[in-house]
């Protein structure tokens, strides 16, 4: 009987030790599909990024974005300092945008300006830059 008892106490710590890898299993490989998954998806992702030439003398460059379709505002004007390139927030493909980005001096004086309509690619993921040249 203390045999039996043993063999059968065994036998359910396989069978339990089998059940918890199968199920360690499971999870593992829907991990693997979610980081999968989560692969494909930024292969797919296009950053856009709007850069232009320096301007002398400036304190401080401005950017504004807006969807030519619909004139919604996808950037408002903001302040980007002296720096010089512009990661665009995530932006719908084969769309119209209407960039524009402006210098200023110390004292807020504009020195030079420029406007472009750029159109966005279908997703083929990747960086794209605009390059706007120079302000006028």
């Amino acid at each position: 009987m203390k045999k039996q008892l043993i063999v059968l106490s065994a036998l359910a710590s396989v069978l339990a030790f089998g059940q918890a890898a199968l199920a360690a299993e499971n999870v593992q490989g829907e991990n693997n599909r979610q980081k999968t998954a989560s692969l494909i998806e930024s292969a797919a992702y296009t950053e856009y990024q709007v850069t232009w030439n320096a301007v002398s003398g400036v304190a401080n460059y401005k950017i504004k974005i807006v969807r030519v379709d619909s004139g919604d505002v996808i950037v408002p004007v903001i302040d980007l300092g002296t720096e010089r390139v512009f990661k665009a927030p995530h932006l719908k493909s084969n769309t119209q945008y209407r960039v524009w980005v402006a210098a200023y001096d110390s004292k807020g004086k504009l020195l030079a300006q420029k406007t472009e309509e750029k159109t966005t690619a279908g997703e083929i993921g990747g960086i794209i830059r605009w390059n706007l040249g120079a302000l006028k």
